[in-house]
């Protein structure tokens, strides 16, 4: 999402009904959502793209997108198959969904081979109109990474589209500068069921440095900083220990999203909003755990 030629694809994205663009820089990478300019009320479902462009070594992305819910309703969204283009593994949990608000991500594992360079599409969104008017489709936040989990800096061009006769999209203020944010968030993982991992952070940026929780531990304990994103903790802990164990020993109260493992040729995933949907019951020892945190904090384990 590099900021080379911005603005002649700022002002070809704007035929397409893209047209929200942050401050950006030579060395950025640019995320931009190309919608249809206009769609019938009665027209069935369509699509919208999130595109990168001028990115580097691209290992991971993650993206918040806002919609109007009196105007569209939210269908699905996948990965497009820019970011596992070289050959890395692609991982790609559920989508968070709230009102009005849609949150995805993919991440690769491995140092090699390389990730992307270049432009192409990230994901793919389908909506389908159910009132006439014009709906922002808004990149609250964008959060890419290089395969080692380093940030990439980057910008991002929000959309539009008018849905029905009459209805016109209208040019907002341009939107402040993207501040780096942690790693993507998105982890290694399937569909662990149909109900969806519970809301995650807010849009605030968070530090990217972990900070350990200050109360003492119990003896014979440590704790590993975890940063805002998804972070590979080894487990500790005896054999077939409860999986609510490992909630509950990730700092600060509240602040965890999920816990993903890779059991048995499937990720499994538990979420402490949602246990009775969650379908990872128990860790053993030395097992590898992903912890999703909404911020900064640590995850307290018996020293072996």
């Amino acid at each position: 999402m590099k900021w080379l030629l911005v603005v002649g694809l700022a002002v070809g994205l704007i035929g397409l009904g893209a047209w929200r663009l942050d401050t950006v820089s030579g060395q950025d990478a640019l995320t931009s959502v190309v919608a249809p300019g206009s769609w019938p009320v009665n027209g069935g479902n369509f699509t919208v793209e999130i595109r990168i462009e001028n990115v580097n070594n691209l290992g991971s992305y993650e993206w918040q997108l806002t919609y109007d819910t009196d105007v569209l309703a939210f269908v699905s969204v996948t990965n497009a198959g820019f970011l596992g283009s070289t050959g890395r593994s692609v991982f790609c949990p559920s989508p968070i969904l709230d009102a009005g608000s849609v949150r995805f991500g993919c991440a690769t594992s491995g140092t090699t081979p390389p990730g992307q360079i270049g432009a192409g599409v990230l994901s793919t969104l389908t909506f389908s109109p159910v009132g006439s008017g014009a709906s922002e489709l808004e990149l609250g936040w964008v959060s890419l990474s290089d395969p080692l989990g380093d940030d990439l800096p980057s910008a991002r061009l929000s959309g539009c589209i008018a849905i029905g006769a009459g209805a016109t999209c209208i040019e907002p203020t341009t939107a402040p500068p993207v501040t780096a944010t942690a790693a993507a968030t998105a982890t290694p993982g399937g569909e662990p069921s149909d109900t969806p991992i519970p809301p995650g952070p807010t849009n605030t940026p968070v530090p990217t440095e972990p900070t350990a929780t200050p109360t003492p531990l119990p003896p014979g304990f440590e704790a590993v900083p975890v940063a805002a994103g998804c972070n590979p903790v080894t487990s500790t802990y005896p054999d077939a220990t409860p999986i609510q164990t490992l909630s509950d020993a990730v700092g600060p109260a509240g602040n965890l999203v999920s816990l993903w493992k890779f059991d048995v040729g499937s990720w499994r995933a538990y979420s402490p909003q949602y246990p009775q949907a969650s379908d990872l019951t128990e860790a053993n020892l030395l097992d590898v755990v992903f912890a999703c945190v909404g911020g900064p904090g640590d995850f307290v384990r018996p020293v072996v």
